[in-house]
């Protein structure tokens, strides 16, 4: 039987950044737009790195021929709030 990992090897060294890729994530699952330089855009793939002791996220949008880093990507708004609800 195993038991309980002892250490904390399961809890994302960057919090915030873990949630904002989550969010990226379930945005693209549900095709939900996001938002990139003040327009909106959909996700068409996501690619994760390691980026020193961490993980970066690498974002691809409909109609962008770039990769671009998750960081500059932006959650957009929905009407209904899911803030404090599994995102």
């Amino acid at each position: 039987m195993v038991g309980p990992v002892p250490n904390r090897q399961d809890e994302p060294l960057d919090a915030e950044a873990f949630a904002h890729q989550r969010r990226l994530l379930k945005s693209a699952h549900c095709c939900r737009p996001v938002l990139y330089q003040g327009k909106q855009h959909f996700i068409n793939g996501l690619t994760v790195h390691h980026n020193g002791p961490g993980v970066g996220m690498i974002v691809w949008l409909a109609g962008i021929g770039e990769a671009i880093d998750s960081a500059d990507v932006e959650i957009k708004p929905s009407s209904t709030s899911e803030e404090g609800r599994n995102a």
